[in-house]
């Protein structure tokens, strides 16, 4: 479709390092993978030793929809993440996280996991689903993302692995990466060229909103799993001049004050979540939404995420099951962005072993060739985020690297309107409307330059 006054939100939600040892060049065992058709594949240099050894096309096209269950857990585990994520931070920070990238990263890295490795990660990340639960509500989302028919979402998913003879991945982690993610699979030398390569692949996948993800490959990096996602929109219905008001104030959460551009429009869908209330505000098409929410006064954005867990509300079923009437709503345009690393967030949430040297089983993931034992674990989840806010529409981004290490060679209302006026601290989401999944969810306490 024609692209004009395009909003982009560019997730880079995975990627994964393993190091290890060297040893001699050997093929990854790819007897199930076609080759690609390198004119929907990135474009590498010339003198790049880098070779695609899968198709790119494939995938689940007949998943089923999502379960209010499945729902549900995804729904609970964003929140516990954001909610400890803003425990550890100050006051005033402005905190985004992107749940969808969060979660894509390591549901990719499940499918190498097993044991109590496995049960914390599905416990944690997935809110309880197993991992072919969560590798079928990741696929449909990637899946809707990408036929979604007014706007305009990429998704795309790869994996690089070095060719060094130590090590190879199982048949079996690469099909469900390839049919679940439809993930590019790359051989590289893990040179400097392959630095270019990745960074290109990012660059590109990214609609050049991310231009790279890598400085450098460390000497004992051994596989990177990457997913990156652009998203091309516009606001279903676009402000009009006299819709934007410059001038106006938003009350940071130290009590200052800050001059901000005011953006007015009547919604007609709302939600009553928790201690607040919040409004959709719809991007074209129908299929996705912005969600500004307004915790009640006296209540901290902090305490406001709080209170929806201990309540046991869904934010999903809130989304899917909103009210209707008559809303109207003023938003500051606004931007900022984030970066966290969230080992110690989830450590905190109780998932421990993925991280422990000692005991940490990635052993669906790989095969030492020498013979010798292969231990990994995972070192650090990197998160970045970029977002912006404003009367044509949303630009956002997302980046999340988790890296892993490795030791040996192995009806409308009829009633009052509704006014919400985000001009103090507030919590919002970007959605997909039809199962609530929040793909960004972030807080913004201060409008401070």
């Amino acid at each position: 479709m024609k692209k004009k006054l395009v909003q982009m939100l560019g997730i880079l939600s995975a990627v994964v390092m393993l190091a290890g040892c060297t040893g001699k060049t050997t093929d990854i065992i790819t007897s199930e993978i076609k080759k690609p058709d390198t004119t929907n594949t990135v474009t590498t240099n010339a003198d790049s030793d880098a070779v695609n050894l899968s198709s790119n096309g494939g995938g689940l096209s007949a998943l089923s929809d999502p379960s209010e269950k499945e729902m549900k857990a995804v729904s609970k585990s964003a929140f516990e993440l954001f909610d400890q994520v803003l425990k550890n931070e100050d006051k005033d920070s402005n905190v985004l996280l992107s749940p969808s990238s969060i979660m894509l990263a390591l549901a990719m890295t499940e499918n190498g996991a097993d044991g109590e490795t496995l049960k914390q990660l599905e416990k944690t990340v997935n809110g309880g689903l197993d991992v072919d639960e969560m590798n079928e509500v990741m696929s449909h989302t990637a899946n809707r993302l990408n036929n979604a028919e007014e706007v305009d979402w990429d998704v795309a998913n790869s994996v690089w692995f070095k060719d060094d003879g130590a090590w190879e991945m199982k048949q079996d982690f690469v099909n469900k990466v390839v049919s679940y993610y439809n993930a590019e699979i790359w051989k590289a030398p893990f040179n400097n060229q392959t630095l270019n390569d990745i960074n290109g692949w990012v660059n590109d996948k990214t609609h050049g909103m991310i231009p790279s993800i890598l400085d450098d490959i460390p000497d004992d990096a051994r596989m990177y799993l990457i997913n990156a996602i652009a998203f091309e929109g516009e606001w279903l219905n676009e402000y009009e001049d006299t819709q934007v008001h410059e001038n106006e104030t938003f009350t940071n959460s130290d009590g200052s004050v800050s001059d901000v551009t005011m953006l007015s429009s009547s919604e007609n869908s709302y939600i009553e979540l928790g201690k607040g209330i919040g409004f959709i505000k719809p991007y074209k098409g129908g299929e996705y939404s912005f969600v500004g929410i307004l915790p009640d006064e006296g209540v901290s954005t902090e305490e406001y995420v709080a209170s929806v867990i201990r309540s046991g509300d869904a934010f999903s079923d809130a989304i899917v099951n909103r009210k209707y009437g008559d809303v109207v709503v003023r938003m500051p345009e606004f931007e900022n962005d984030y970066g966290i690393e969230l080992s110690d967030t989830y450590k905190a949430l109780g998932m421990d072993v993925p991280f422990d040297e000692g005991s940490a089983d990635y052993t669906n993931m790989m095969n030492p060739l020498s013979g010798d034992p292969f231990k990994v674990w995972i070192g650090r989840i990197l998160h970045k985020t970029h977002i912006e806010v404003d009367r044509k529409g949303t630009k956002a981004a997302a980046v999340t690297a988790v890296e892993m290490m490795a030791a040996g060679c192995a009806a409308p209302s009829e009633e009052m309107p509704i006014f919400i006026t985000l001009d103090r601290p507030f919590v919002y989401a970007i959605v997909e409307n039809e199962t609530g999944m929040p793909i960004f969810l972030g807080c913004q306490h201060s409008m401070k330059k």
